[in-house]
């Protein structure tokens, strides 16, 4: 009985991490950009606008979007809700997402950040990290994460390494600190 638990429970976990792995594929042509003001009218047409000002685009670099449309209401008063805007193809979606990385971009006076669009099962185990992930980023460490499954990459003495655990980072943090 036992034996048949524990297969099932494998079985549960590995539809989970495929049903994840399909959502982020489905999303990986999307990008999430925050700070974007409520009331402006046709998302589509202001992301292209802006993206075109932020980016500096030339008129033979043009890109195009699928749609662009604001989240579900955000939880917290008085804060905007993210805008997502879904690429028609990726490597677009990829050239914004690194040029992005590069400035600063402002909006109506307020900074404007783009992140991949990622689903909350991603996002919740990412979250994770966050305590680690700083003292990394104090020593120029970080090199963000690896996708399904969610691996965070540290660079050190020339070479990168995987950690899928906090526990095991901040070991391994502490072991290159002596």
């Amino acid at each position: 009985m036992e034996a048949a638990l524990d297969s099932v429970n494998k079985r549960i976990a590995y539809v989970e991490s495929k049903t994840d792995d399909l959502e982020n594929r489905g999303r990986r042509k999307n990008l999430r950009l925050f700070g974007i003001r409520e009331g402006a009218e046709d998302q589509q047409t202001l992301v292209n606008d802006m993206l075109t000002r932020w980016l500096e685009l030339t008129p033979d670099r043009a890109l195009t979007l699928e749609r662009g449309h604001r989240t579900l209401a955000s939880g917290k008063p008085n804060q905007h809700r993210a805008v997502i805007v879904r690429f028609l193809k990726f490597q677009e979606n990829e050239f914004v997402y690194r040029e992005s990385r590069r400035r600063d971009i402002t909006h109506d006076g307020g900074k404007i950040s783009f992140t991949q669009d990622l689903s909350a099962e991603t996002v919740r185990v990412r979250r994770g990290f966050n305590t680690v992930t700083k003292l990394f980023v104090d020593i120029n460490a970080f090199r963000g994460f690896q996708h399904n499954p969610c691996k965070l990459r540290v660079l050190h003495n020339g070479k990168i390494n995987l950690f899928t655990t906090p526990q095991e980072v901040e070991k391994f943090y502490k072991s290159i600190q002596q």
